[in-house]
Order: C-alpha cells, then sequence, then structure tokens
C-alpha cells in the first residue's frame, strides 16, 4: 500500500467532477458514510484522507477513509466509510498557518 494522500473536497473545491454527499453520520459526526467523484491525481485508497467542508463553509474537516468502493462507471465515483481524523500539528505556527 502506498503512502496516504490527502485529497481536498474543503471551501472553494467543490464543483462540477469534484464533489461529495454525506449518507450518513454516526457517533456524534466521528464517522460518516460518504459518496462522491473527483480525486486529487491518484483515485482515493482505504487509509487516505479526505478533506471535507465544514458545516458553515469556512474550513476544512479531515476524515480518513476506512472502506471505499470504487465504481466503474465513471471510474472516479466511490462510496466511502469515513472516520474523524484531526490534523496534528507539531508546532503552533503550523497549526496557526493552517487557519
Amino acid at each position: 500500500m502506498s503512502e496516504p494522500r490527502t485529497h481536498d473536497f474543503g471551501p472553494g473545491r467543490r464543483g462540477w467532477g469534484h464533489d461529495y454527499s454525506i449518507s450518513g453520520v454516526t457517533d456524534g459526526g466521528q464517522r460518516l458514510r460518504a459518496s462522491g467523484w473527483g480525486h486529487s491525481g491518484r483515485i482515493i485508497q482505504e487509509g487516505d484522507y479526505l478533506l471535507l467542508e465544514a458545516r458553515g463553509g469556512k474550513r476544512a474537516t479531515r476524515y480518513q477513509v476506512e472502506k471505499i468502493r470504487h465504481l466503474m462507471d465513471p471510474i472516479d465515483m466511490w462510496h466511502a466509510d469515513l472516520v474523524f481524523a484531526p490534523r496534528v500539528y507539531a508546532t503552533q505556527e503550523e497549526k496557526d498557518a493552517a487557519r
């Protein structure tokens, strides 16, 4: 398995050919079931991260792909189970830069 990759579906990144919808929320938002299409240069794989638009639309929340099923037509359409995966910053500067 390759290194996890981050696929950005956050604010300003959603549009035709690169979008998602949430079909289920459990554990108080810790787990999601989502469907979507598009990727960031490589097909989304288990272990990858998705940045999803947070409520209010000004920030992104990170989820890790626990399980994914790809459809054949179009090839970049997917259904996935996601788990909340907050970003970890080494320094306060990194955290401030991410805002």
